[in-house]
């Protein structure tokens, strides 16, 4: 699929540098611009009525990569890729890419493109304040893309070799033709060529030139009353374009439309945004339940609340019901993509933040002491606002072919819910590290809290590396069917196999009598999911390999994981020393061991 998009998006930038100065005279009579912006307003198009502008974020357009999508999707994916955020101020999406068709000379001056790297900039000759610059600036008086030698430059050297402002000046070159063939409509591919075998969608001015007789008078004609009721705010006209359009497209594309279903949630999806909502649940959830949790350890001694304590049950109904609406959203994003959401970063994400807060609940059926629940809340939270960061897509995406497989439900399904699991016994590892610190003669309820966790977490452990084992194994059978071997030491299966061994070290923290104690487990279990992390971002993210997301790009490595290893090392240490040299009773002789090495289940 990558190589599929940089050779499109490359024949995409050749066509432009090829002939710009007659393609973009199309849009700037003249060579460029020189009125007054306001004597060319945008097209209000909230004019139009409510029902028709909601029946075209309805039609269906069809992607560069043959995926069918509502006109919704696209105007809101187009709008983020071109000027990197969801919409610009006072404008619905669907409404902003009516106005670009409709009045192109207009925003062909408004700072559309989103430019943030100080070397574009310099390259660009703007200010290091500026964010957005307009199209129009990027070429002079002639209509000559400003640009052109340098992006050349860029792609004629190869990909190891170029610098970090070339690769963002291609990626800033390819936003520029989107919002090109935006502008001009040429990305519109809304009308089903009849007849065609692999059933291909076109924009108005290609469908024009390939279809012929009565088939090209509908394209014309649908055509002219669509854009022309559009800049005369002419609703009778508009509205009469659009429902002829999706009549042509129920009649000539119905191989391919979506169902309704799928679009009725691709449309809920996209005007809800459901999983950047579930946040502040799941955050209002942890604050409630972690905070009964530290009540009930000073308070109740530590005991389990019943279903009826004022304490317990509002954070974990509040839990509760923003799992429900998870796994809600989750089936919509099934539903509107027609298959399993496990192909890339942003969908492992959403379903391992799902794994994290049922398995939370489940846990605290049996618990009730507001910590499980509490915990995974919190690394749901965690976990959720991770994928909501704007360097994981959340476009819904055609699989790759070697995706395109009843393995992805099986083998993904199984590994991903692993790293939830293990991620949730790190949480709880770090919680009983800093639970340590408060060790001090007689706070016995703090020390039976401790090995209370102690018993659940060795039960995650175990889960997790189970959930693991069986993902792993069953990734080397789809290995098998996919490329003829069962294990290749690809990266993925390398770091796969130092997880399952790093915890099986672990788990056998509590069974080996010479280190088995509550601390050591739980710093095993919060210093494993190291490799966790390596296994799921690292591998990805950072190198080269079957199961990579990052292609050939160097990926620079986030200062915040030097600084979380640094805290978690940190934390280690300092609770470590802490139970080291305390204990939990000053009285000499009594059968606690007062070591953190020490030899029973009790000794911690």
């Amino acid at each position: 699929m990558n190589r599929e998009r940089t050779i499109l998006l490359l024949l995409l930038g050749l066509t432009l540098l090829a002939t710009p100065a007659s393609a973009f005279q199309a849009l700037n009579p003249g060579g460029h611009y020189t009125g007054d912006p306001e004597a060319l307003p945008p097209v209000d198009v909230t004019l139009l009525p409510v029902a028709d502008r909601a029946a075209v974020g309805r039609l269906v357009i069809q992607d560069y990569q043959g995926r069918m999508m509502p006109l919704d999707t696209y105007s809101r994916a187009l709008i983020r890729k071109t000027s990197k955020t969801f919409t610009l101020p006072g404008w619905e999406p669907g409404d902003l890419l009516l106005s670009w068709l409709a009045n192109p000379q207009y925003w062909w001056d408004q700072p559309l493109l989103y430019v943030r790297y100080p070397g574009l900039k310099d390259l660009l000759g703007v200010e290091a304040a500026t964010s957005h610059v307009t199209p129009r600036s990027l070429f002079d008086e002639r209509g000559q893309y400003l640009l052109i030698e340098a992006v050349q430059e860029a792609h004629r050297t190869s990909d190891r070799d170029r610098t970090k402002t070339q690769r963002k000046l291609i990626s800033f070159d390819e936003r520029l033709n989107l919002l090109y063939l935006a502008l001009t409509g040429r990305s519109l591919r809304v009308f089903p060529v009849p007849g065609d075998d692999n059933n291909t969608w076109l924009g108005p001015d290609d469908a024009i030139n390939r279809v012929s007789g009565q088939d090209r008078s509908d394209v014309q004609i649908l055509w002219r009353g669509f854009l022309g009721g559009l800049q005369s705010g002419r609703a009778d006209q508009f509205g009469e374009a659009v429902r002829g359009l999706a009549s042509l497209q129920a009649r000539h594309g119905q191989a391919v439309l979506p169902r309704k279903a799928a679009l009725d949630s691709e449309l809920f999806l996209n005007q809800w945004r459901p999983f950047s909502r579930l946040l502040w649940g799941y955050l209002l959830a942890s604050l409630a339940l972690m905070t009964a949790y530290f009540i009930g350890l000073i308070k109740r001694d530590g005991r389990a609340y019943n279903w009826l304590n004022p304490l317990f049950i509002p954070g974990f109904a509040i839990f509760c019901a923003t799992t429900v609406l998870h796994l809600v959203a989750y089936v919509m994003r099934w539903l509107a993509s027609g298959r399993a959401p496990l192909s890339n970063g942003y969908e492992s994400l959403i379903f391992i933040s799902l794994i994290i807060a049922l398995t939370g609940v489940v846990l605290e059926f049996r618990n009730r002491r507001a910590v499980l629940s509490g915990l995974s809340a919190l690394l749901t939270f965690v976990v959720l606002g991770i994928a909501m960061m704007s360097f994981f897509d959340p476009a819904i995406g055609l699989l790759v072919p070697v995706l395109n497989s009843y393995w992805l439900n099986i083998h993904v399904t199984v590994i991903t819910a692993s790293y939830g699991v293990l991620g949730l016994g790190a949480l709880m590892g770090a919680l009983m590290l800093v639970l340590y610190l408060f060790k001090r003669p007689g706070r016995l309820a703090l020390r039976d809290s401790i090995r209370q966790l102690d018993k659940l977490l060795f039960e995650v452990i175990i889960l997790g590396l189970g959930l693991l084992t069986i993902g792993t194994l069953l990734g080397g059978v789809w290995a098998n069917e996919s490329w003829g071997r069962y294990w290749g030491w690809d990266p993925k299966e390398t770091w796969s196999l130092v997880t399952i061994l790093a915890y099986i070290v672990v788990s056998h923290i509590r069974i080996i009598p010479g280190i088995r104690n509550p601390w050591n487990l739980a710093a095993g279990s919060f210093a494993g999911i190291a490799c966790v992390v390596m296994t799921f971002f690292g591998v990805n993210y950072f190198l080269s390999g079957l199961h990579s997301y990052a292609s050939s790009e160097p990926v620079v490595v986030p200062a915040w994981v030097y600084t979380g290893a640094l805290l978690m090392v940190v934390l280690i240490v300092v609770s470590g020393l802490t139970a080291r040299k305390r204990v939990w009773v000053a009285v000499l002789g009594d059968d606690l061991s007062n070591s953190v090495t020490g030899t029973t289940e009790e000794s911690s």
